[in-house]
């Protein structure tokens, strides 16, 4: 059975693991809206033409969401270790240290933490729903 103290260093290790990867396809997004808003040859320039260019620009906005989400989440938590780290130093405390769940810090790293997730979903569905119209087929007029 895990002790407490491992079952924090995995969440640690975990919720970092996610922070990367959700900062990885943030990027990704934001390149693939890129490429789409100045594609310059065919057959791509043809296939991007399908595709509303409000969708792409939402792509990449939704991109820089997470990304801010993000780096907002990391200024939070500073906060929130720092002041942690006050309490604990004036007390002269060097074990059970806890974080004031009641703070603003606390409360809104977890909102940050959720909410790029949430944004980062939306981005997902959105680039399901471009590449689907890169890949329809074109209809072709009779002559």
């Amino acid at each position: 059975m895990p002790t407490l103290d491992e079952v924090y260093g995995r969440k640690k290790e975990a919720s970092g693991q996610v922070s990367t990867q959700t900062r990885t396809l943030a990027f990704g997004f934001l390149a693939i809206a890129w490429s789409l808003l100045t594609v310059h040859d065919d057959p791509l320039k043809s296939m991007a033409a399908r595709v509303p260019t409000y969708l792409i620009l939402a792509l990449a906005v939704i991109s820089v969401i997470v990304l801010a989400l993000d780096m907002f989440q990391y200024v939070a938590v500073t906060n929130m270790a720092e002041s942690a780290y006050r309490k604990a130093e004036a007390a002269k405390q060097k074990e059970s240290i806890l974080y004031d769940n009641e703070s603003c810090a606390y409360k809104a790293q977890a909102f940050f933490y959720h909410a790029k997730f949430y944004v980062l979903g939306a981005g997902s569905l959105l680039l399901f729903v471009i590449f689907i119209l890169l890949f329809l087929p074109v209809k072709v007029a009779p002559q």
